[in-house]
């Protein structure tokens, strides 16, 4: 697990509302990735193959459209995933 979580990182993903993008918290260095959902570039394709393998494992998904989350917000969500 991450040494050092990014909560702002976090903290942002859970109120984005954009939906051409999916947040993921990478475990493995505590930041958190914005991938592409409808990019068609090979990068994009790749990042996605990437994070759907280690989904679960390595990668979170993080739910966007909170509006405007707060320290309480991510704590809850990283107790949810079983992280904090």
């Amino acid at each position: 697990m991450a040494a050092n979580i990014n909560r702002e990182q976090i903290r942002a993903a859970l109120g984005e509302t954009d939906p051409a993008f999916s947040f993921y918290l990478d475990l493995v260095s505590g930041e958190v990735l914005r991938v592409p959902d409808t990019d068609p570039s090979a990068e994009a394709e790749a990042l996605r193959n990437q994070v759907m393998e280690g989904y679960g494992d390595r990668y979170r998904y993080i739910p966007g459209g909170k509006t405007n989350p707060t320290d309480s917000d991510v704590q809850a969500w990283l107790e949810a995933e079983g992280i904090a």
